[in-house]
């Protein structure tokens, strides 16, 4: 099973990466595969430990695919990296082993640290919806036009029906995103 979080890594000179992650999970290990090239990677490579963030708030994950990655953060107990202060819980991660690939390397984490801050507020079909189109923004570059804003259309009535104010702005912004990457492309 895949999870959808938000990993927190920092470079060699201390500055913090957000970035949407499918992650899978087995014991007390994490798996993240992320792409070449990509900051994750470059920051995995060199610190050795990351943060998985897990959070039902889809705006954050919007945020960081369309470049807002100021989100409120705060310093880990037990690694040199940080959390999103907002997050509901959170695993502090130390990379166990890698293998390499041309495409989608993988790093096998071990979870050192494991903490709950916030309380989980229930699920919410626009918060998946804001998800699903973040991993299409991402796909730009693979899929079409026609499948990438087929599946917005459909992922639309979500947002329209459950949606709050917060949602909706999200949405606008996502979709004013990969409007820009076609036109980019």
């Amino acid at each position: 099973m895949i999870f959808e979080t938000i990993i927190s890594t920092v470079n060699s000179k201390g500055k913090v990466n957000f970035a949407p992650f499918g992650i899978k999970k087995k014991g007390n290990f994490v798996y993240i595969s992320p792409y070449v090239p990509s900051q994750t990677l470059t920051n995995l490579l060199s610190s050795k430990c990351a943060v998985v963030n897990y959070t039902n708030d889809a705006t954050l994950f919007v945020k960081c695919i369309t470049g807002e990655k100021n989100l409120k953060k705060r310093k880990c107990n037990s690694i040199d990296c940080f959390y999103i202060s907002s997050t509901i819980a959170y695993e502090e991660i130390v990379v166990d082993s890698f293998k390499n690939h041309k495409v989608r390397p993988t790093f096998k984490c071990k979870i050192i640290n494991s903490e709950t801050i916030n309380n989980f507020n229930g699920f919410n079909r626009a918060n998946f919806s804001l998800i699903e189109a973040c991993i299409l923004a991402s796909r730009v570059k693979f899929l079409s036009k026609k499948e990438i804003f087929n599946d917005l259309d459909f992922l639309s009535n979500a947002i329209n029906k459950t949606g709050g104010r917060r949602e909706k702005d999200a949405w606008k912004r996502i979709n004013s995103f990969i409007l820009d990457s076609f036109k980019n492309k």
